[in-house]
């Protein structure tokens, strides 16, 4: 396929920058400055002082199946064939930054390419998700997991520099991996679930054996989000724990959070001024948010923000904001099948709760998905920047 053909919007910059897909590790192993930040907003929201005129705003899986761009690209490729192609892939990632003026790229990539990396035969189908052909079923599988190659996760990097080349300050640029307990759940698992017994096993029965996994998943997901940082250009980066909800906070905390902890630390001992954004979902119980806030590295938080499901107390938000920790969030994703007006009324409602913080970045609970219509998803970005500047100005009247 000449992909070539779809590089619509990346094609400017590959032309300014003079770069083929045979110079292209080159020209990022030698590159020595970005353009200037024009917008940081998602950035300046993690900073209780910086200037401030209005809630940045971005949407989990802005870049997907329900833009028409995006089906035509997918039509003559398979999903992990999108993702390791970073012209592709950058070009993927700016496809919502052209339809709405929205403040954050986030790079178009998986949770499963480190595990593809590891040892995991992966593919993805279509209707079913991720399949994985080798699931880890005894303790002894443990011993056919590798480190990634790091040569096999280049085009990631590849990608995010193409991205933050193409962007020209406009907007910040994110990166991301899945959190070592939802990637663990996929590898016993096989794919996708929806009683995660399989892993539960593991983890109560192969508890030893889970926490092996667990630490490996945390030291080479760490080492990935770093490279991110420093290879590709990401200024902000986001751990996705999607599966978090499937245990108990007792259990979270017990057997999860001390391998989080270890992918924090080694994070910020490398990125010590990079924001880390953690999405525990469906982990409401206050408890792990404390947990998470006590966590610290040189008198620092490990974490700078929490991504917000919509099903999050009036508690646990209180302890986020006296932590002096950025929110984001938390529309639910269904309201933007709904009409205009309950569209502009969940919005305003969701502003009127979470902007009483500085530090807040306007999002969804989860993701946007195949069906979501593209001016509805118009309506939500335009929307929520109408009415953060109508809540930041009634504070200034106030």
């Amino acid at each position: 396929m000449d992909y070539q053909k779809h590089l619509k919007i990346l094609k400017e910059t590959l032309e300014q920058h003079k770069i083929t897909p045979e110079n292209l590790r080159e020209k990022r192993k030698s590159f020595k400055e970005f353009p200037k930040q024009i917008n940081n907003r998602v950035v300046d929201a993690f900073q209780s002082f910086a200037p401030f005129d209005r809630a940045p705003v971005w949407m989990m899986r802005q870049a997907g199946r329900y833009l028409p761009e995006y089906r035509e690209i997918k039509a003559e490729m398979d999903f992990f064939a999108t993702c390791q192609n970073p012209f592709i892939a950058a070009e993927i990632t700016l496809q919502p930054t052209k339809q709405f003026d929205i403040d954050a790229a986030i790079i178009f990539s998986d949770i499963l390419v480190l595990p593809k990396m590891m040892g995991m035969e992966i593919t993805i189908e279509e209707k079913k998700g991720p399949v994985i052909a080798n699931p880890l079923v005894t303790p002894d599988d443990i011993q056919k997991l590798h480190p990634p190659n790091p040569e096999h996760l280049e085009h990631v990097y590849d990608a995010l520099f193409l991205t933050r080349l193409a962007l020209q300050g406009k907007c910040n640029l994110i990166g991301f991996c899945g959190a070592p307990w939802t990637v663990f759940a996929y590898m016993v698992e096989g794919g996708s679930s929806k009683l995660f017994s399989k892993v539960k096993k593991w983890l109560y029965l192969y508890t030893e054996g889970s926490l092996q996994v667990l630490e490996l998943l945390a030291k080479e997901s760490a080492k990935y989000l770093i490279n991110q940082v420093k290879q590709g250009g990401a200024q902000v980066v986001q751990i996705f724990d999607s599966w978090a909800g499937q245990i108990p906070a007792l259990d979270y905390i017990e057997f999860i959070i001390p391998s989080l902890r270890i992918l924090f630390e080694d994070f910020k001992k490398e990125c010590p001024d990079t924001p880390l954004i953690m999405f525990a979902k469906d982990q409401n119980d206050k408890k792990v948010i404390i947990e998470f806030l006590k966590l610290t590295y040189n008198d620092k938080p490990l974490v700078d923000g929490f991504q917000l499901d919509s099903n999050v107390s009036d508690e646990t938000l209180i302890k986020i904001i006296e932590g002096n920790r950025t929110i984001q969030g938390n529309l639910e994703p269904g309201v933007l099948f709904g009409t205009p007006a309950i569209i502009k009324k969940r919005i305003s409602q969701m502003i009127e709760k979470l902007q009483t913080t500085r530090r807040y970045i306007v999002n969804l609970a989860h993701g946007l998905t195949p069906d979501h219509e593209v001016e509805k998803v118009r309506l939500f970005v335009q929307e929520s920047q109408r009415q953060s500047k109508l809540y930041k100005a009634k504070e200034i009247l106030e």
